[in-house]
C-alpha cells in the first residue's frame, strides 16, 4: 500500500511541477532563518549569527519535501549595516526533484529615535533547478499490474532537466527591543524556469509578497519588579500567485525555555495546520523544535511535518540592539 501512495504521489508531483511549478519553501519557524524571510534582517543582531535549519514534510509519504537551510549574517559598521548569506537546497519526492539556491543580502540602516531603528535590504541569488529524470513516474508509462513499465512520451518533453537563474528581491525592516514589523518582495523579475528548450513550457516563479509583525513583551509578577515571562504574539502573511498563507500565533518564554502554538490558513477561513512549538535558549544558542498538525483534507495521509532549527551568535554582544526572534532570558529586568 505504501509503494502504490509513493507512485500516486509521484505522478501528482511530476504534473505538478512540469506544468505550474510550485511555491518557494515555507518554514513553520520564520523568525528562526530571519535572512531568508526579510533581506533587511541582515546584521540585527549587532553580533555574527548562524541559523541552520532543517524541514522534513509530510512524513506518511517516503521523503516527500525535505528542505535544508544554512544562513550566516554580520554586522558591518563601515557598510552602516550588514551583510547575509543563505543556502537553501529543497529535495521533493526522494530526490527527483532537487532545488539549490544561493543568495547574498545586504542591509542598511538608520536610526529613527532613540529606540527605533528601521533597515533597508536587497537580496541576490542564483538558483538551480535539477530533475531527475529518471525516477519520474507518468501514466503513460505505469502498468497497472506491473507497475513501472516502459518509457513515457513525456520525456520528449523535458529536454533540459536542469535549469538555472539569477533571482533579486528587497525588503524594509523597523524594529524596537519589543515591536518589529517588516515587508519584502522576493523575485522581483519573476526570471522563468523550465525543463525544456521550448520557451513555450517555461512558466515564471511568481514574487512573492510578505509582511510580518511582531512583539517581545514582559510579564510581571503581582507588585514585582522582576518579570515572570515573556509572550510574543506573531503574525505573518504571503503571497505568491494562487498561493496565499496567514501564519498567526503565540509564545510564551520562562528562563530559557519557549512553548508556543501557531495556525496556518489561507487568506479565507481554509485551516491548513495547527503548530506547536518548543525551543530552548541558553546563552547564545537557541535550539527549537516544531510540528505541524496538517488539519486540512491531506490530514488523513500527509502524517504531519516536524522541523528543527539551531541559531547560535558566535561572540557576546553586551550592548545588543535587539533579537525579536531570539529568546534571551536574562536581560535588564533580571533573571526570571
Amino acid at each position: 500500500m505504501t509503494n502504490v501512495k509513493n507512485i500516486i504521489f509521484t505522478i501528482v508531483l511530476a504534473s505538478f511541477w512540469l506544468s505550474t511549478f510550485s511555491q518557494d519553501v515555507t518554514f513553520s519557524q520564520f523568525y528562526a532563518n530571519p535572512v531568508y524571510m526579510n533581506p533587511a534582517f541582515s546584521g540585527t543582531s549587532g553580533v555574527p549569527r548562524v541559523a541552520i535549519q532543517y524541514r522534513n514534510q509530510w512524513h506518511g509519504f517516503s521523503n516527500a519535501y525535505n528542505s535544508y537551510s544554512f544562513a550566516v549574517d554580520i554586522p558591518v559598521k563601515k557598510l552602516r549595516g550588514g551583510i547575509g548569506l543563505n543556502f537553501l537546497n529543497d529535495v521533493q519526492a526522494s530526490g527527483a526533484l532537487s532545488v539549490l539556491s544561493i543568495n547574498a543580502a545586504y542591509s542598511v540602516g538608520v536610526q529613527l529615535n532613540e529606540n527605533m531603528w528601521m533597515n533597508g535590504g536587497l537580496q541576490v541569488g542564483y538558483v538551480r533547478n535539477s530533475l531527475n529524470v529518471n525516477d519520474l513516474i507518468f501514466a503513460d508509462n505505469l502498468d497497472s499490474n506491473f507497475g513501472n513499465h516502459g518509457t513515457s512520451g513525456e520525456l520528449n518533453y523535458l529536454s533540459s532537466p536542469n535549469n538555472s537563474y539569477l533571482d533579486y528581491g528587497i525588503g524594509s525592516l523597523v524594529f524596537s527591543k519589543r515591536i518589529f514589523m517588516g515587508v519584502a518582495v522576493h523575485h522581483l523579475t519573476e526570471p522563468t524556469q523550465s525543463f525544456s528548450d521550448d520557451d513555450n513550457y517555461g512558466e515564471p516563479v511568481k514574487r512573492k509578497f510578505s509582511a510580518h509583525m511582531g512583539a517581545r513583551l514582559p510579564v510581571y509578577l503581582h507588585g514585582h519588579q522582576r518579570k515572570k515571562m515573556d509572550i510574543s504574539p506573531q503574525l505573518i502573511l504571503q503571497s505568491q500567485g494562487a498561493f496565499q498563507q496567514v501564519n498567526y500565533g503565540l509564545y510564551a518564554a520562562r528562563k530559557g525555555i519557549a512553548l508556543g502554538t501557531w495556525f496556518r490558513q489561507n487568506f479565507g477561513l481554509r485551516y491548513d495546520a495547527v503548530i506547536f512549538v518548543i525551543g530552548f535558549v541558553r546563552n547564545r544558542i537557541q535550539l527549537t523544535y516544531s510540528y505541524d498538525l496538517t488539519v486540512s483534507g491531506l490530514s488523513g495521509a500527509s502524517g504531519g511535518t516536524s522541523e528543527v532549527s539551531c541559531t547560535f551568535l558566535l561572540k557576546q554582544h553586551k550592548n545588543i540592539r535587539t533579537l525579536p526572534f531570539f529568546d534571551r532570558y536574562d536581560e535588564e529586568f533580571g533573571e526570571m
